[in-house]
């Protein structure tokens, strides 16, 4: 059975773009899940004919706030550690033995002394402001090629690309650790602490807009008292917001 071009447009499309990145990945569904639980409480509670549709006037843009901040924060604070994450292994401060000794397998001959710990010495300081990737994808414009035969220069082109190999993927464990750590605090911690904050504020101005709207229906509809009660009618004071007789 052919496999229709939709399918395999969009799994070209996700191999692409997440498969050396697998926490941006997590990120991105995250997100999605969000979005998509979010429009299903909202699309819930618009069909639903049980809830009044006064109430569901005030309900929807509470929801609507709740949902805008779940995803909008889930999706920054996630975005945020997963990049900086990234930014700290293309920097160099934070990559395994491994990742050093593949990096050292591109050392010329006049270099072969360096040990795992210095690394950083085959680059130059100007060379150092790049990303390791960018470094290894482009092997030929550094530095250690400059005055080596082309024999050596082959052998330093092909390090590079296992380098670059294992460089990869020791950045996407990091970044997948990241995202799910970003998961962790975003879902546990900050954005509930967020949501409550707004969800407080939304209903607060949303309580003073019931509260107008019930006022005004109760003038409309005569239910209000011209005079207030005597002390000795405080019992039925509630009568004025609550009941629908005509005092």
């Amino acid at each position: 059975m052919a496999i229709p071009s939709c399918i395999q447009k969009f799994c070209d499309y996700m191999y692409k773009h997440y498969s050396k990145d697998g926490g941006q990945l997590l990120v991105h569904m995250g997100a999605a899940g969000w979005v998509f639980g979010s429009a299903a409480q909202l699309t819930m509670l618009a069909a639903d004919k049980k809830i009044d549709k006064n109430q569901k006037k005030f309900l929807l843009p509470q929801e609507a706030a709740d949902a805008a901040v779940n995803v909008i924060m889930y999706y920054s604070i996630c975005d945020v550690i997963k990049k900086g994450a990234d930014h700290i292994v293309e920097k160099g401060k934070f990559i395994t033995d491994k990742v050093a000794d593949s990096i050292l397998s591109l050392k010329p001959d006049s270099m072969k002394n360096l040990q795992t710990a210095e690394w950083k010495n085959l680059f130059t300081k100007e060379e150092l402001k790049s990303s390791i990737s960018n470094l290894l994808k482009n092997p030929e414009n550094l530095d250690i090629v400059k005055n080596v035969s082309d024999a050596e220069k082959t052998k330093i082109i092909e390090a590079a690309k296992k380098a670059l190999s294992t460089f990869e993927n020791h950045k996407n464990n990091v970044g997948t650790v990241a995202a799910i750590a970003a998961s962790v605090i975003a879902c546990n911690i900050v954005t509930p602490y967020a949501r409550n904050k707004v969800a407080a504020k939304v209903q607060k101005s949303l309580q003073k807009e019931e509260n107008l709207e019930i006022r005004k229906r109760q003038i409309s509809e005569n239910i209000t008292t011209k005079n207030p009660l005597p002390p000795s009618f405080k019992a039925f004071n509630n009568y004025n917001s609550l009941s629908g007789l005509k005092i």
